[in-house]
């Protein structure tokens, strides 16, 4: 029982697991035994209720616990209610005949779900504290165990960080939030922070609700009656309005990705006034939503409380587990505010400058709640720990890593540039070096070198860049390079050194070259991105090979071009965190289009051109259909031009490296087919688990469809090497099938292998059967 705070016909309460002491969302409280007169826990397991007649008994009841009711003596005001869990099972309820009322009142749901969907309100602003705990699985409430690394800790938590975020919103994308204050346990200056979306949805309105790399089918959403088994728990009533609590779960051999866990649903608009989920399938990871919402001006119901927990059963060892607690507090919501598009940043989620120097007094008025002693106790030894370790230094080790490049002081070292190779030189043991903003803040100076194992050749470059405008990410630079090229990879087909491409792999025809650039990029208009090079090249293809044109024979050639890139990407997502804008994509049409102007007889130049290259692609989730991917890429040039600048390169079979290669023909050799134009098409489609469920065997289904066309106006100039021109279609199509085996990935998620069989057929197919098909390998990471 707790201290005397208010009269006898108000009391407050906290609904609690009598075992893990852990809160219980949305309990039914009953006063004085009517059920006319309840109220639910929040998020938190608290509740209040203020009677306007003594208040003689409490009665508790919660999903799966046993019910509990207690008198209230003269003078109580606050009293914790410790919950026993049932051993039993609810007893199931069976509709002999009729509807089964609970589909009756998601009907109405769904009905209204557009009218209650928050990000449906033409304009809103809040603020929000964050708060985000890791800690180990502990049995004591104290967090004293026998641990021993709970030993070390002194009774804190693993890692605490908070956040408090000021968010606006036009309808129906637009949005900006920004992190005014942050503090993170062990760091001074962090540059991430926690916020209310980070595992879970603002709102449970959408169609499909993406925990990690999974799309869940929401109860709420159209069609869910054929999907999920609804059932009534429990009716409160909370003065006009009654209260359904409904349980759901998957209905039986039904083939999708499901949720099971309560809805409350309120009779005022049908609406969600708190709910509980969590996948019906358990995976390495345990993960929990809560969400609570209230009425704001009596005419929209908006998020209040959004909580998330992490369970993760047997890491780091099976032995001692880990969870990740979120909780995110809404308040000062405004609707249906003024505000203009114009007045939002690029980033949907930035940092303040000085969201990390908020003192105490800040925090103390920003806290939806003050911190126990175990926070308080988690920042004093955490910090303590993080100032002797360098966790900040850490940091700026993991911005720069997540960039490719490992700082040590002032300088870079490049990964790209250090770990390379490729068929034709082999690997290639060198390093690049750049500079950082430990040395100068918007300059970068930098270079490379390397030397092939398989050519035994140097290869080495040097540039300079300066960064005019973070904001427009304008920029401009020069560097100069003796390289290898792969041959035809000019534009929009270039492949970018990376340490996952595995196109990069399997390349073989390769061209020297001696090149000098000019470049100057910059973002406009918001979604459009420019970037113009000139360069001057000198190229000597290291492959037997001569361009015979207009009376005269180029074995090496030079190369003067002007290249205007751009890439328009409508309502693509950017949040800025540790120190970089990063793209979180969109879910319309990518467009990137490159036009070079080759400059004849400008520094020596051989050839006047024009050539054009353009790309469109996309990725799309539909509901109950799974993942749509296609791109979309053509090319031309209106001039004859050596082989190393027409296009090629398009082929991903290679017979020793079995691994399927986005947007490449798996069927088909690197360098097959040249052409002076093409269009090619590669689409697919994972249905993920949608085909095919058998307990823990759950393959995911990806088909695909790749076709070509390309045509090649001057065949006779290109002596000395082989090619074929696809001027009729070429198509092949495959079938991926992943997760086949599954192996423990460090006790958070599974490695699944899987295998694609791909089979070319129409005007290029082989006479062999077995020469059409290539067998490939895929990589995949999943929590189940």
């Amino acid at each position: 029982m707790g201290q005397i705070l208010y009269g006898q016909n108000t009391i407050k309460g906290k609904i609690i697991d009598s075992e893990t002491k852990e809160p219980l969302a949305f309990a039914t409280v009953l006063i004085n035994g009517d059920s006319r007169k309840g109220v639910s826990s929040d998020i938190e397991g608290l509740f209040s209720y203020k009677s306007s007649s003594p208040i003689s008994t409490i009665s508790c009841s919660y999903m799966g616990y046993e019910n509990f009711s207690t008198p209230v003596s003269k003078g109580d005001t606050e009293i914790v209610i410790a919950l026993v869990r049932s051993k039993f099972d609810l007893t199931e309820v069976v509709i002999e005949s009729g509807e089964n009322p609970a589909n009756a009142i998601m009907r109405k749901v769904i009905a209204n779900k557009e009218i209650n969907n928050p990000e449906n309100i033409n304009s809103f602003k809040y603020r929000s504290y964050n708060k985000l705990i890791y800690d180990y699985r502990s049995e004591s409430a104290d967090k004293r165990d026998s641990i021993f690394m709970r030993q070390k800790l002194k009774g804190s938590h693993f890692f605490m960080m908070e956040s408090v975020t000021n968010r606006k919103f036009i309808k129906p994308d637009v949005s900006e939030e920004v992190v005014v204050a942050t503090r993170v346990s062990g760091f001074t200056n962090p540059t991430f922070a926690s916020l209310a979306t980070d595992f879970q949805p603002f709102s449970f309105y959408k169609d499909n609700i993406k925990l990690f790399n999974i799309n869940y089918l929401n109860p709420i959403s159209t069609g869910s009656l054929k999907k999920y088994k609804f059932r009534i728990e429990d009716t409160i009533y909370q003065q006009k309005d009654t209260v359904y609590i409904l349980s759901f779960k998957p209905l039986p051999n039904k083939n999708f990705e499901g949720l099971k866990g309560f809805l409350y649903i309120n009779t005022n608009k049908y609406a969600v006034q708190n709910v509980i989920a969590s996948p019906f399938e358990k995976g390495k990871i345990d993960i929990k939503i809560q969400q609570q919402y209230v009425l704001v001006d009596d005419k929209y119901w908006f998020p209040q409380q959004l909580n998330y927990a992490l369970v993760f059963n047997e890491f780091p060892t099976p032995r001692i587990g880990m969870l990740i607690d979120g909780k995110s507090y809404i308040d000062q919501v405004e609707v249906d505010v003024p505000l203009r598009k114009k007045d939002f940043s690029l980033e949907s989620v930035r940092m303040d400058e000085n969201a990390a120097q908020k003192d105490s007094l800040f925090w103390a008025n920003s806290r939806a709640e003050k911190l126990n002693r175990t926070e308080e106790t988690t920042y004093r030894v955490i910090d303590s720990i993080g100032k002797k370790a360098n966790f900040d230094g850490l940091l700026t080790f993991m911005e720069r890593f997540s960039q490719g490049r490992i700082p040590i002081g002032p300088i870079d070292i490049d990964l790209s540039k250090t770990f390379s190779y490729n068929k034709y030189e082999g690997f290639r043991l060198g390093t690049g070096i750049y500079t950082n903003d430990k040395l100068f803040k918007n300059l970068e100076l930098g270079g490379f070198f390397g030397y092939g194992l398989e050519d035994h050749d140097w290869k080495y470059g040097g540039e300079v860049s300066y960064k005019l405008s973070k904001e427009n990410e304008m920029k401009i630079g020069a560097k100069f390079q003796q390289n290898l090229i792969e041959t035809g990879n000019y534009g929009l087909n270039s492949y970018e050194p990376g340490l996952y491409n595995f196109r990069n792999y399997i390349g073989f025809q390769y061209d020297m070259i001696r090149q000098s650039n000019l470049n100057f990029s910059f973002r406009t208009l918001r979604y459009l991105r420019f970037k113009v090079d000139f360069n001057h090249t000198k190229t000597d293809p290291k492959y037997d090979y001569v361009f015979r044109y207009n009376g005269q024979d180029y074995v090496d050639y030079t190369n003067s071009d002007l290249t205007i890139n751009l890439r328009f990407a409508y309502k693509e997502k950017f949040i800025n965190s540790l120190n970089q804008r990063y793209s979180m994509g969109t879910t319309y049409p990518v467009l990137n289009l490159a036009y070079t102007k080759g400059i004849k007889n400008f520094m020596d130049s051989n050839f006047s051109y024009n050539k054009i290259e353009a790309t469109v692609q996309q990725s799309f989730f539909t509901k109950n259909f799974g993942q749509t991917d296609y791109r979309i890429e053509a090319g031309f040039v209106d001039n004859p031009l050596p082989y190393g600048l027409l296009f090629t390169g398009e082929g991903g079979y290679d017979s020793k490296s079995a691994i399927i290669m986005k947007n490449t023909f798996q069927t088909l050799r690197p360098y097959e087919f040249l052409s002076d134009r093409y269009v090619n098409l590669f689409l697919s489609h994972n249905f993920g688990g949608l085909l095919f469920k058998s307990g823990k065997f759950q393959p995911g289904v990806t088909w695909h469809n790749n076709i070509g066309w390309g045509d090649l106006s001057s065949k006779s100039v290109h002596q000395l090497i082989g090619f074929k021109t696809k001027d009729k279609i070429f198509t092949e199509t495959g079938l991926q099938i992943d997760n086949i085996f599954k192996v423990n990935y460090m006790n958070v998620a599974y490695l699944g292998l899987g295998f694609g069989v791909y089979y070319r057929y129409g005007a290029y197919s082989h006479s062999e059967f077995n020469d059409n098909l290539a067998f490939k390998f895929s990589l995949s990471m999943s929590i189940k």
